[in-house]
């Protein structure tokens, strides 16, 4: 398995009554799962849950050692789509969790250094290599059509009242469309996993700040986190860090 390191955080933010978020790891296979929870009292909380345990569940089922971008890849994209299936089959279930909904964001470090990334909604995976932070996935939201439309601007998507507006969701449908992603990672680079609590708070040049100054990652995350909070902490925030160490 390839040497990484992991970190994860997560804080209520400074308005919020329930953490709605919920982060999961797997260090010695090499993964890890973030999910950003909505809908309903409690709902949004059961459903990130749900989605984290079922994606954890899904991918430790189809872990094989040595997997190929492709094996990775098939392993993902079938966990986010169980996890889709149980949050809509609890909200079917139970009139309270009708509601309910969650993004997610996941990612898999292979044995060569290539990432496999899968994400449904807006929590967003990032990659810093070299100084230089490049967002890997894209927001599935109106107001990501709209920037690509050349209706908005990047600075005023992120203030634009309609920024949590969702095109796709977990739990929100029978079936869930997932997006995936390949990347390289190289030692000294850091993976980066986020809901939007951090992302609606800092620009991507705050958030770089906070990675590229060689402190540990547990430092760096501490210090998004408290960013976002300093910003205002409107919504719960939660970063998990990856960093491949030689």
């Amino acid at each position: 398995m390839t040497n990484v390191e992991f970190v994860t955080r997560s804080h209520v933010g400074m308005m919020r009554a329930r953490n709605e978020d919920v982060v999961g790891v797997d260090v010695r296979r090499g993964w890890a799962v973030l999910a950003d929870g909505m809908g309903g009292y409690r709902g949004g909380e059961i459903a990130a849950r749900i989605a984290v345990d079922t994606v954890q569940r899904s991918l430790a089922e189809s872990f094989m050692p040595g997997w190929s971008v492709e094996e990775a890849g098939d392993a993902l994209t079938r966990a986010v789509e169980r996890a889709n299936a149980e949050i809509h089959q609890a909200g079917q279930r139970n009139a309270d969790l009708a509601l309910m909904g969650s993004t997610v964001v996941a990612a898999a470090v292979l044995e060569r250094g290539e990432v496999v990334c899968v994400h449904v909604g807006d929590s967003r995976a990032y990659l810093l290599h070299q100084g230089v932070l490049r967002q890997l996935t894209r927001d599935h939201t109106v107001v990501q059509e709209q920037v690509d439309a050349g209706l908005l601007s990047a600075d005023d998507a992120r203030m634009s009242n309609s920024r949590g507006m969702l095109t796709r969701g977990l739990g929100v449908a029978s079936v869930a469309e997932v997006d995936i992603d390949l990347i390289g990672m190289e030692p000294g680079d850091i993976l980066l996993l986020c809901s939007d609590g951090l992302t609606d708070m800092l620009a991507d040049d705050e958030i770089r700040g906070a990675l590229i100054t060689g402190d540990a990652l547990d430092q760096a995350a501490d210090a998004l986190v408290a960013g976002a909070n300093r910003r205002g902490g409107r919504d719960n925030v939660s970063v998990v860090l990856a960093r491949m160490v030689v």
